[in-house]
């Protein structure tokens, strides 16, 4: 029975080698295979991913530019609005203040008195 062995153990050494050769050789396609699928996938998904961040990236500019006309519209109001109260108190300061109402509605305090004066008078 040794006889029959040791020719056996050469062949399922041989056999053995090749089987773990295979084995290696179709691991070896099916990781290669998969590399290639997930290329693909990504590759896709690298074009989408790309082609939303430059929407993005136009809609960031858009926004910005935005916010630099309304900071300048902003600004340009509040001098016309600076330059008007400047031009009602240099107004004020020349007529005087006696001869110009409130602009509040409300009545003057010394015309107030003057009233209440002269509702006690009578």
């Amino acid at each position: 029975m040794e006889d029959i062995l040791i020719p056996l153990a050469s062949f399922g050494m041989v056999v053995g080698i090749v089987a773990v050769v295979q084995a290696g050789r179709t691991v070896r396609y099916y990781l290669d295979w998969r590399m290639r699928m997930m290329d693909r996938q990504s590759g896709a998904r690298d074009r989408s991913v790309v082609q939303a961040v430059e929407e993005l990236r136009a809609e960031i500019a858009s926004l910005r530019r935005h916010e630099s006309e309304a900071v300048l519209s902003f600004d340009s109001t509040l001098q016309t609005l600076d330059a008007r109260l400047q031009h009602l108190e240099r107004r004020t300061i020349a007529e005087g203040r006696q001869d110009r109402p409130l602009l509040s509605g409300t009545a003057a305090p010394a015309v107030v008195d003057a009233a209440r004066a002269t509702a006690i008078r009578e």
